[in-house]
């Protein structure tokens, strides 16, 4: 049993409801376990869906595809099992390996500097953070790292809440 259960539509407030609603009205696809977690609460929700935002930030500069890559990299190495399998699922979709996909040298920086901060950011090594600093200019920096701290929390809600794959 999942120490935090997914609601049912039956189950939500009237404020998680109407979150719901909102959100459905601009994503596809139905509400995933998280979400209907995440929905206890709406404030709790509309914190955790920010993730969208900064993704749909990110996906101009690197693409899609390294995005996924980047969120997988956090989440396998944290290791959180149920976005782990969504970014994998994702990826295999796509007709990627995700654990070996064939990558640029940024792309692979950007897969070490994921899994280093999903293992735990203060153990990233000043040569590896350099490197991105090198490599990307200060706004996308921002962006990652915002984004990387989103996906960690995520990791740390899904590994706390027991949240079941979908």
């Amino acid at each position: 049993m999942a120490f935090l259960v997914p609601l049912g539509d039956d189950e939500l407030s009237p404020d998680a409801a109407a979150a719901a609603q909102l959100f459905l009205a601009s994503h596809s696809g139905p509400l995933s376990n998280l979400d209907r977690t995440l929905l206890g609460s709406a404030p709790v929700f509309d914190s955790y869906i920010a993730w969208f935002a900064l993704r749909d930030e990110l996906v101009p500069y690197l693409g899609e595809r390294v995005v996924t890559l980047f969120s997988f990299a956090i989440s396998d190495a944290y290791p959180a099992a149920y976005p782990a399998e969504f970014f994998r699922r994702e990826l295999s979709l796509e007709g990627d390996d995700p654990l070996g996909p064939h990558v640029t040298e940024a792309e692979r920086l950007l897969i070490d500097w994921g899994r280093g901060l999903g293992a735990g950011a203060a153990s990233v090594s000043l040569e590896l953070t350099a490197r991105v600093e090198q490599t990307f200019q200060p706004k996308l920096r921002l962006l990652l790292s915002a984004f990387a701290g989103l996906m960690v929390a995520v990791c740390l809600f899904t590994t706390v809440a027991g949240t079941p794959n979908d």
